[in-house]
């Protein structure tokens, strides 16, 4: 079908200048813009069997209902519709509940991430195709619908949304239109719409820790509560500097009793740092008079590989770098400590609201070489060089633990705006340093062993201290990293300090008023496993059902219209290259050998002597098995199909090619078509 070159104005497809004289058959005219659509009689005396094509229904059929008559030819686009309606509900509700609500528990089917990531591709691209398989379908209907008014519409738009048109020729369609054609964009955006729906779901995606909760659920007591300088007196000495000198270089960096944390501008990127106590799997006690029954106790987590603790509370710190952190009282803030080794350690904490900021340093290398700790007081009054300001914050957090060594795999923290301030008292903390580093002031009760004990974590402190101020001068933060364990021992040991004399001193714990639990430390311990899952962004999710929801509803829209238009459809074969010949023909071309019509392509009609014979025929004899009258179905289509072979021949001057279409007998393989076969045409 070739235009008028010298026109720069679109072609025009119509299929209604016939639709009042003929109900039952149908074809497409073009027409140049110059040109007037022919007369309703003419067309009459022009239209023969060869040019024409089935409609949706016959002669008989006129009086039937318009929704009803226009429904036939549109059965494998409401077929695909309904496919495509199912699949996406199904798969909206897996976004839904495994991706956007985190459950990737499916009834008794837990996804982890791999399985749930391998899904999502594969079900993203089935929903590609359906969508794809949805949408040329209905493009295919539309455009003939749309050719179907009164007004017909542009070769371009119709020749633009045919499923038979490639990508590349629609793209120059939209230009030459200079992007002005809404049918032919769309077509041209379509692969990059398909692009982004298939993996959509997938941008900044990640995988994320995740407990299946298995059957045993035990109440405990678990978490951290604040210092209580009630228990000092009723711990040993002996306890505290266990505690002390096993924790003060690698607390907070222990998995089994801290974790890294972010509150506020605290995310330990800069200055500040931040992390969570939220007590140890070993500190929990099963509820009971005695605090003294581990969550071990019994076996009943013996078969289990995790433990989950739930809302349990625990204690945030936050460090910062103090503004006036070196300045102290020397006489009421400071404690010296290791004088009786001819060495000597000074600590010094201060109060600042509900927060404190401690410092430390010990006796330089120098002076204590010379043996002057205690005779050369000149580095006690320099300011401290290693300080830092602590601040605790109640936190009340869900723990996952590894049931064989006690270590934390997950932590999930309840979200809170406004976090609750957990005082501290720096009277406290030097009551405990007086006992933990200071000798008894009656000599009488100071035995060997305490005094080897003492020195033994003083030696540990200066010489951490002079380590880092000799050997590595510039690792200034890691005698700060030691303060902030210094710092945050007590808090743990608050909790040991608790239980251990609720079980070992009963009589004190009475007169202490019984030692109570807050009631906000009772929890439970639930038995599970690990697995991870696919957490994806949540707008991604909600883009991706929108976009579905909008599909469909378009889709049914469209339908809708196509069915109740007052004209009736004409049916397809479901092939378009056949359909495009069947019906097209150049308006003023006149019958058969009109300007760029071709008719004569043979297809085997099973039911009439020409197929018995083998004869070429031609459109109009199609095979019977209809889906409409008129009209083959797709399986009859193409058995016919199969028995015909196509071949290009050139001419001997190669200019112009055209298309043979011959009878291929698939009992003799050795036949080869040849032009000799009548019934061919030219393209």
């Amino acid at each position: 079908m070739v235009a008028d070159t010298d026109s720069r104005e679109e072609a025009l497809v119509d299929l209604a200048a016939l639709r009042s004289a003929f109900a039952s058959e149908s074809r497409f005219d073009l027409k140049h813009p110059s040109e007037s659509w022919p007369s309703q009689a003419a067309s009459q005396s022009e239209l023969t069997p060869s040019h024409t094509f089935p409609l949706s229904s016959q002669n008989e059929d006129t009086d039937r209902p318009n929704l009803r008559r226009n429904l036939k030819p549109i059965k494998s686009l409401i077929s695909s519709f309904f496919v495509y309606l199912i699949f996406t509900i199904l798969y909206a509700l897996f976004i839904y509940s495994v991706l956007i609500k985190k459950n990737p528990q499916v009834g008794a089917l837990l996804l982890d991430a791999s399985t749930a990531n391998l899904l999502i591709s594969v079900f993203s691209q089935v929903f590609v195709i359906a969508s794809d398989a949805l949408i040329c379908g209905l493009l295919d209907s539309l455009r003939t619908a749309l050719a179907g008014r009164a007004r017909g519409t542009s070769a371009s738009a119709f020749f633009g949304i045919g499923a038979a048109t490639a990508w590349p020729s629609v793209f120059w369609l939209a230009l030459v239109n200079r992007f002005r054609d809404i049918w032919c964009n769309f077509r041209v955006l379509l692969p990059i719409l398909g692009l982004v729906f298939g993996s959509v779901l997938k941008f900044q995606a990640t995988f994320d820790y995740h407990f299946a909760p298995g059957p045993i659920r035990v109440p405990v007591y678990a978490g951290v509560i604040p210092m209580d300088t009630r228990l000092i007196e009723a711990v040993r000495t002996g306890d505290l500097w266990v505690y002390f000198q096993s924790f003060t270089a690698t607390f907070l960096e222990n998995p089994r009793y801290a974790a890294p944390y972010a509150l506020g501008p605290c995310d330990g990127s800069g200055a500040c740092r931040a992390a969570l106590l939220p007590g140890g799997l070993e500190l929990a006690r099963q509820v009971s008079p005695n605090l003294n029954l581990t969550v071990f106790h019994g076996g009943i987590f013996n078969n289990v590989e995790a433990i989950r603790i739930e809302r349990s509370r625990g204690v945030a710190l936050t460090y910062e770098t103090p503004v006036n952190g070196s300045v102290f009282n020397w006489a009421q803030d400071c404690m010296i400590a290791g004088e009786q080794m001819g060495d000597g350690v000074q600590l010094c904490v201060r109060q600042e609201g509900e927060s404190v900021i401690a410092g430390w340093t010990s006796c330089p290398e120098l002076i204590f070489q010379a043996k002057q700790c205690s005779l050369n007081r000149s580095w006690m009054n320099q300011p401290m060089e290693w300080s830092t300001k602590m601040t605790a914050f109640k936190q009340f957090t869900t723990v996952t633990y590894d049931r064989t060594n006690g270590t934390i795999i997950d932590v999930k923290a309840t979200p809170d705006p406004n976090p609750q301030h957990m005082p501290l008292d720096a009277t406290d903390y030097r009551r405990i340093w007086n006992k933990i580093l200071l000798l008894p002031k009656d000599n009488t009760s100071t035995t060997p062993l305490i005094q080897t004990k003492v020195n033994s974590i003083l030696y540990d402190l200066t010489w951490l201290h002079r380590t880092y101020q000799v050997s590595f001068p510039d690792q200034k933060q890691t005698p700060v990293n030691y303060l902030h364990n210094f710092l945050a021992v007590p808090l743990q040991f608050s909790i040991v300090a608790h239980e251990f004399v609720n079980y070992t001193h009963p009589l004190i714990a009475q007169v202490l008023g019984g030692l109570p639990l807050p009631e906000e430390m009772q929890t439970v311990a639930v038995s599970g496993w690990s697995s991870s899952r696919l957490i994806i962004q949540e707008w991604t999710g909600w883009v991706f059902i929108s976009g579905s929801v909008a599909v469909l509803v378009s889709a049914m829209v469209c339908i809708v219209w196509i069915a109740t238009r007052p004209d009736p459809l004409f049916s397809t074969t479901g092939v378009p290259e056949l359909d495009i010949l069947r019906v097209t023909e150049r308006e003023g071309g006149g019958g058969q050998h009109g300007y760029g019509v071709i008719d004569d392509m043979p297809v085997r009609n099973t039911s009439s002597s020409v197929a018995r014979g083998r004869q070429p025929g031609n459109l109009t004899t199609l095979p019977n098995g209809r889906v409409s009258r008129g009209v083959p179905s797709g399986w009859r289509l193409a058995l016919s199909l199969r028995h015909w072979r196509i071949r290009a021949v050139s001419s001997s001057d190669g200019i112009e090619t055209r298309f043979v279409v011959s009878h291929h007998d698939a009992t003799d393989k050795r036949r080869r078509p040849g032009p000799q076969s009548v019934g061919t045409d030219s393209c």
